[in-house]
């Protein structure tokens, strides 16, 4: 009888133990569960990165640049070959031709930040050493894109705002705008790229 009994409490213990443990594994499965799905909310592209899509392919573009208020701009010609990259997360660009009659390549690649909702832009070239960094959204449209970001001034030697605006025209048409701080302190437009797609 007594065996019967010290039986049926291990017995018991042991069931104990065993809901215990499911239970606990249960939960931690749970945790792992919801890290994935958090991590997969912002890992995944959505339809923010199918704006960016509108920007692949060849594009042969009329660079207009201005010194300064008032002045005449200096125009190039250039060409911008754009592919989306790492699974549709980025736009990865070259830019690459003639300005101010240097040779003159410009690598630019754009993604959608999903943790602070915003699109943020990163650019370098052959003309400089700084790295060059923006960020902004569309607007209600859904065609335009204004960031805003602060450039070094190189006769200074401090940052100055620096504000982008991109415009989806057409399926073949962009244009590229950044408007800079003038010497009176006013904005003024320093670039215009009018992108056309090569067919």
């Amino acid at each position: 009888m007594k065996q019967s009994k010290a039986v049926a409490l291990a017995a018991t213990f042991i069931l104990m133990i065993s809901s215990s443990v499911v239970a606990v594994a249960q939960e931690t499965k749970t945790e792992e569960q919801m890290m994935e799905e958090a991590y997969m909310k912002y890992a995944m592209p959505d339809e923010n990165h199918e704006f960016l899509k509108k920007f692949a392919g060849t594009w042969e573009v009329e660079s207009k640049m201005w010194i300064k208020p008032g002045t005449e701009p200096s125009v190039s010609k250039i060409t911008s070959e754009g592919k989306m990259i790492l699974g549709g997360r980025y736009l990865y660009s070259v830019f690459e031709g003639t300005m101010m009659g240097q040779p003159f390549k410009g690598i630019q690649i754009v993604g959608y930040d999903k943790f602070e909702k915003k699109y943020r832009t990163f650019w370098i070239d052959n003309t400089s050493t700084p790295f060059f960094l923006t960020s902004g959204n569309l607007d209600e449209s859904g065609k335009v894109l204004t960031e805003k970001g602060a450039w070094p001034n190189f006769m200074t030697a401090g940052m100055d705002e620096v504000k982008m605006v991109t415009k989806v025209v057409s399926d073949d048409k962009i244009v590229w705008e950044m408007y800079m701080i003038g010497p009176d302190g006013k904005r003024f437009k320093s670039m215009e790229n009018i992108g056309t797609r090569k067919k």
